[in-house]
């Protein structure tokens, strides 16, 4: 069964967000006995991802629903599309340096009504020192110039607060630097005109930076994306 085939739901390695999880795992992993492997995983999805994205800008209508950033936004971007026409730009296991990176190649055709975004779950590795003050500039950067671009594209721009982690994740990551680079993302937010808010409020129910709603094995995605989806159409339609 292809990708392009798997059902949307479940965690096995081809489901959806199995490849997904793959996908996160070939981009954000530094391990060194898996580094050779890692990059041809990260290549080749990001090969797959790209054209996909170009594809569905060069045949959006004017102003379309544009969702931008690293698997959260990929998986939110599917439940929106139960819901409405949406363009989905998420690249599962993006960074906020690899996605700024990648938008020269993603031009658009027609200007965006809104346009959201999802970083920082795969900027905040424990290998990466998250809290260390060039680790955060460096994602300040990089989430700049992604959101210059977005200004530059759509009408509106959203930006999430950093979805909350599972327990399973707390290796791997540091729980301690989602509200970091949440504060990070809102200030950027007031800085450019972009509106700030938290589709991921409601699972927010375990410790400081933690939920009990993350999928098993990585604790990385949610069990379910219908309810920051939910949230998301209902703040759209508030703004009209």
């Amino acid at each position: 069964m292809s990708e392009v085939d798997a059902p949307r739901s479940g965690f096995g390695p081809w489901t959806r967000r199995g490849v997904l999880t793959v996908a996160c795992a070939a981009l954000a992993s530094s391990a060194e006995d898996e580094g050779s492997r890692n990059r041809r995983l990260a290549a080749a999805y990001l090969a797959r991802r790209l054209p996909e994205i170009r594809a569905a800008l060069d045949a959006a209508s004017p102003g379309f629903l544009f969702v931008a950033g690293n698997s959260h936004a990929e998986l939110l971007g599917h439940a929106l599309a139960r819901r409405m026409p949406v363009v989905n730009g998420g690249i599962g296991g993006a960074s906020a340096r690899r996605y700024a990176q990648q938008t020269d190649t993603l031009p658009f055709r027609s200007r965006a009504g809104v346009a959201v975004l999802i970083l920082g779950t795969n900027d905040i590795l424990r290998t990466a020192a998250p809290l260390a003050s060039a680790t955060l500039g460096g994602f300040e950067t990089a989430a700049m110039h992604i959101l210059a671009w977005l200004h530059a594209h759509a009408e509106t721009v959203l930006v999430s607060a950093v979805p909350p982690l599972g327990p399973e994740a707390q290796m791997a990551r540091d729980p301690l630097a989602v509200d970091a680079y949440t504060a990070v993302l809102r200030r950027l937010s007031e800085r450019s005109g972009s509106r700030f808010f938290d589709p991921f409020a409601p699972v927010r129910d375990g410790g400081a930076g933690l939920t009990t709603q993350a999928a098993p094995p990585d604790g990385v995605h949610l069990r379910d994306y219908d309810g920051p989806s939910t949230d998301l159409v209902t703040r759209l339609r508030e703004n009209g």
